[in-house]
């Protein structure tokens, strides 16, 4: 069986497509048409358990070491979004880029990452890196990271919106909405703040996108989250959009509908 990393370098994705891939946790890496590799929030080591005591449930589909990416985003700076034991060995390929909000930046330039590789992402704002742009949307996280935000890629025409991690607020999703995503990644753990299954079902009705797929659970026994429940409520609230469970490391090639 293919490693992802195998998975990653040898697709060849058509316009029109887009390989989606479950790092575990909120980690995922996409490859474009164009076929540049953006990778958001990838957990690739143990130091959450090393720092904070959360031992991981799921061991990494992607090595560090392998990982191959034109541009890796951090939605905020919780270490099982920004892998700080990790960023030093993608920080080593040349061609990766790196982009999240203010307190990201720091960990970055502490790490020695160049500035003209770093990209600030602000809410509201965008930016494009080669053929992917990258729009910065609201995320509510509290305080435990005031300045978290979710994202929306957009790679070719098909966007996917990256809710982060982020309490239920439909009237500041708004923005985010308003760009049409085609895929849903929302968080469903419910625990500190964050959208629970029901929460994110009702995210996935107000964003009514051709494909959603729960992230954010069953990585730490402290986290939670029931896929199972979430998938049954998607069905009952939103039965045109398809609902997608994939196991680590699983591919699934998103073709936008006509």
């Amino acid at each position: 069986m293919a490693s992802v990393a195998e998975l990653l370098a040898g697709r060849k994705v058509s316009p029109g497509q887009l390989a989606i891939y479950w790092l575990c946790q909120a980690g995922f890496a996409f490859k474009s048409s164009a076929g540049e590799v953006v990778l958001v929030d990838p957990y690739f080591s143990d130091v959450v358990e090393r720092l904070i005591g959360f031992k991981r449930m799921m061991p990494s589909p992607l090595r560090a070491e392998d990982a191959q990416a034109a541009l890796l985003i951090c939605t905020h700076e919780h270490l099982d979004h920004m892998d700080t034991d990790a960023l030093p060995i993608l920080a080593r390929n040349p061609q990766t880029h790196f982009a999240g909000p203010i307190e990201c930046m720091k960990e970055f330039e502490k790490l020695g990452i160049g500035k003209e590789r770093c990209h600030l992402m602000e809410e509201g704002k965008s930016f494009t890196h080669g053929s992917v742009k990258v729009h910065a949307v609201y995320a509510d996280h509290g305080e435990l990271a005031p300045d978290a935000l979710g994202v929306v890629l957009e790679f070719e025409g098909i966007r996917v919106y990256h809710t982060g991690d982020t309490a239920f607020r439909a009237e500041e999703f708004k923005p985010a909405l308003s760009l049409r995503p085609d895929v849903l990644l929302p968080c469903i753990n419910g625990r500190f703040g964050n959208l629970d299954a029901e929460e994110a079902a009702q995210l996935t009705r107000l964003v009514a996108p051709q494909v959603v797929m729960p992230t954010h659970f069953w990585m730490f026994v402290e986290q939670n989250g029931e896929p199972g429940r979430f998938l049954e409520r998607c069905k009952e609230l939103v039965p045109a959009t398809r609902t997608v469970l994939l196991k680590p490391g699983e591919e699934f090639l998103f073709e936008k509908a006509s």
